[in-house]
């Protein structure tokens, strides 16, 4: 395991990484408390401080957040499309009362970093900034513009994204967009690296609510066609429906290479499954992994409940939320379908709730991938690198709609089993943070130098 470089904590540029990360940790960028904006504004200073100009800084307003565009002007010769550069500045709440430390404040102890955004996205924000910074420090051209695109509502409705990814002309064209968010490397319970993963895909993220309707009536009257009897047996439906298993080119790599590092019985489940993605017991068992199950079929899974309007009447009316991962290629509206006839009761409403997204998958391209080999080899020279599909969401889902290629490929390495972002007590362990520093500035070097 590589160990941490002598005296790399007090390199300027890792000093200044982390007064970055620690000024944004201590900022509560959750919804509903407006301070995104004063986070663009420590930002736009901090670039400002180093030569970038006012007008390739760009802080666009949208409700109570804003999205944040950074120029990092090349000088043309390359005659190619831009790079843009993706984060979010917005975090997940989190409450002081439920937390062993304060969330909103960057704490140590001995081996991790704690606070809200330490993983989720603020490491993200901090090493695509201080990168910008110190490239302009040493003065670095890049042969192209580069451009920083860090969106303020990610966590919620992602409208300052899809405004970014569809509204401004000068991200419109870039030729593909590298995200901080999702992705990185997996560390075993000794620190050993087993593989770094580039998100390549994304399942799409829809919500139904079910509904049941009923007369109701007095509860000392019971019948039986109750609103909330018959809404739980469509549940039950849904919960042992099981959705075709799927695969790509992508997710089986993904199995074969991940089997192999894993080993025991689930490797070779992986390892079977890649092989022979209709082998039954293979697919049978990664579909009782919560890790694994997303990237073999189509999940739906209730979320929320609610019914009734008093305690002594029977239910008026009965409603559900499904929440669906949807496999790349199916739609949304055959899911909904399937769904109709899975509850097997007619009378339940199926109502789509948002606007869903459909992405596709983004090939992978040689250069990029050569620059993340780069990166990540400098610090781990045997470890395995493997696309794979996000069931979770970023903002990559609305750039790839738009026609942008995006691949997620984070500074980050650690222990799957330590990964906390969204949840309490989120941490990262500090030699992560430490050996990460150089991550971008290998990349962007290797996709922008002369």
């Amino acid at each position: 395991m590589p160990t941490l470089a002598v005296g790399v904590k007090d390199s300027p540029h890792a000093l200044k990484s982390l007064e970055i990360y620690k000024t944004l940790i201590g900022m509560p960028t959750v919804a509903g408390r407006g301070k995104v904006p004063e986070m663009a504004a420590y930002l736009a200073r901090e670039f400002r401080e180093v030569g970038f100009k006012d007008e390739d800084i760009n802080i666009i307003p949208m409700g109570e957040t804003v999205g944040m565009i950074v120029r990092y002007k090349g000088d043309g010769t390359a005659a190619k499309k831009p790079i843009l550069l993706l984060g979010h500045m917005d975090v997940v709440e989190a409450l002081d009362k439920d937390w062993d430390r304060p969330p909103f404040e960057l704490t140590q102890d001995d081996k991790y970093f704690y606070g809200r955004g330490t993983i989720d996205n603020k490491l993200g924000i901090t090493m695509l900034s201080s990168t910008f910074i110190r490239l302009k420090k040493e003065g670095f051209m890049p042969n192209r513009d580069m451009f920083l695109a860090f969106t303020g509502d990610e966590e919620t409705g992602m409208l300052t994204t899809k405004m970014l990814a569809n509204e401004r002309p000068e991200l419109a064209n870039a030729e593909y967009a590298l995200n901080s968010d999702a992705g990185g490397g997996d560390l075993d319970a000794n620190g050993k690296a087993i593989a770094y993963l580039v998100q390549a895909a994304e399942k799409t993220y829809v919500s139904f609510e079910l509904t049941l309707r009923n007369k109701g009536g007095h509860s000392s009257r019971p019948r039986p066609d109750n609103a909330i009897y018959e809404l739980s047996t469509a549940l039950l439906n849904i919960r042992d429906y099981h959705f075709p298993v799927m695969w790509s080119d992508m997710t089986r790599e993904f199995f074969k290479v991940s089997g192999t590092q894993l080993g025991g019985e689930l490797g070779e489940a992986m390892t079977a499954f890649a092989a022979d993605p209709t082998n039954k017991k293979a697919s049978d068992r990664l579909e009782t992994e919560s890790s694994y199950v997303g990237t073999t079929r189509t999940t739906c899974v209730t979320t929320m409940l609610k019914a009734g309007h008093a305690e002594n009447a029977l239910p008026q009316s009965a409603t559900a939320t499904v929440n669906c991962r949807i496999f790349p290629g199916i739609s949304v509206d055959d899911v909904k379908q399937t769904l109709a006839k899975v509850v097997k009761n007619a009378a339940i409403e199926i109502v789509t709730l948002d606007s869903p997204v459909e992405s596709p998958i983004s090939e992978l391209r040689d250069d990029v991938m050569a620059a993340v080999k780069k990166a990540v080899h400098a610090r781990y020279p045997k470890v395995e690198i493997i696309a794979y599909m996000e069931s979770g969401g970023t903002d990559g889902m609305h750039f790839r709609k738009a026609g942008i290629p995006t691949w997620a490929l984070p500074s980050v390495f650690m222990n799957p089993d330590e990964m906390f972002a969204h949840g309490l007590n989120e941490r990262l362990p500090i030699k992560t943070f430490y050996d990460g520093l150089d991550h971008w500035s290998i990349i962007l070097k290797d996709l922008t130098g002369k």
